[in-house]
């Protein structure tokens, strides 16, 4: 029966954390570590960490300097031992099968070949109300959907020990988040698999567009301002640039054509491309019209 280690950080996550450990401790697969770090939280977020680590089963690795996002995952992923590995927010609700579905899929790739399991998910408002459900991929995932957009949200990502090392071994230099690196990385050489079940209820703030109004024209212009006024575009573009630096050798031709043509001028053919690029369709209208007006 394989090991999973499932990692949590947190900082300042006082209020949902015990809930959120609760629906790891209680899935249906039993074979679990849960490695928990605390980022030196300036509230009750540690203490309560280390009650919990006399009463219930969860590693609370030693943490005396604040590392950040995603510095913080990538140390406790260094440190873990286990067969796959886990990322946890810290104030989720998990459904009770998601580690036992990531098994069954990742237990059927190669060890030797690195491997992504991840999955769909609720969103709610803090008190778990239903909001809607995650928008998935039209077809088998592939290096595509990962150029313009995280595959997944991290909370859903589990890795075999082979994409762990990858992971690991080969960092952005430029710090960019590792949800969509890491989803980058392994589309682009190893095997991904993906539940369309929603695998946890995944909490948002107050005030982000999704909790409050999930209309397309509300949206869409959140998105607009948030590109213009905070070079969201160029953003995107680094991440696409270091990507291609670093492996540009090493991809298969498809995967280092995509990316050339994406980091050309060629406006038009970006407009044209023959496939889907966003797994939700008014994202993929508002990706075609950026390359239109020249922004990617």
């Amino acid at each position: 029966m394989k090991k999973v280690a499932v990692l949590v950080s947190t900082y300042n996550g006082e209020k949902y954390i015990e809930e959120q450990l609760d629906s790891i401790i209680n899935q249906s697969y039993k074979n679990i570590d849960i490695y928990v770090r605390d980022d030196c939280s300036k509230d009750n977020t540690l203490a309560i960490l280390k009650k919990l680590a006399k009463e219930k089963k969860i590693i609370l690795m030693k943490s005396d300097k604040n590392l950040g996002y995603p510095e913080a995952f990538y140390e406790m992923l260094k440190k873990a031992k286990a067969d796959y590995y886990a990322f946890s927010d810290q104030d989720d609700v998990w459904e009770k099968d998601k580690i036992e579905i990531a098994v069954n899929n990742l237990n059927k790739s190669n060890e030797k070949v690195p491997a992504l399991f991840y999955a769909n998910y609720e969103v709610t408002d803090v008190d778990l109300k239903h909001i809607r459900y995650s928008v998935g991929p039209n077809r088998k995932p592939d290096f595509r959907y990962s150029i313009f957009s995280s595959l997944g949200l991290g909370f859903t990502y589990v890795l075999n020990h082979s994409a762990k090392e990858l992971v690991l071994n080969k960092r952005s230099v430029k710090n960019i988040t590792k949800d969509v690196w890491i989803g980058m990385l392994i589309s682009a050489f190893g095997d991904v698999y993906f539940s369309d079940k929603s695998c946890a209820k995944h909490r948002r703030n107050p005030g982000a567009y999704s909790s409050q109004d999930t209309t397309f024209i509300s949206i869409q212009k959140d998105r607009i301002k948030k590109f213009l006024r905070n070079d969201g575009f160029k953003k995107v573009k680094s991440v696409i640039c270091e990507f291609y630096d670093m492996f540009k050798d090493d991809l298969i031709e498809k995967d280092r054509k995509d990316l050339e043509l994406f980091l050309s001028n060629k406006r038009l053919k970006k407009v044209f491309f023959l496939h889907r690029l966003r797994y939700d369709f008014k994202d993929e209208l508002m990706l075609r019209i950026v390359f239109l007006l020249g922004r990617l």
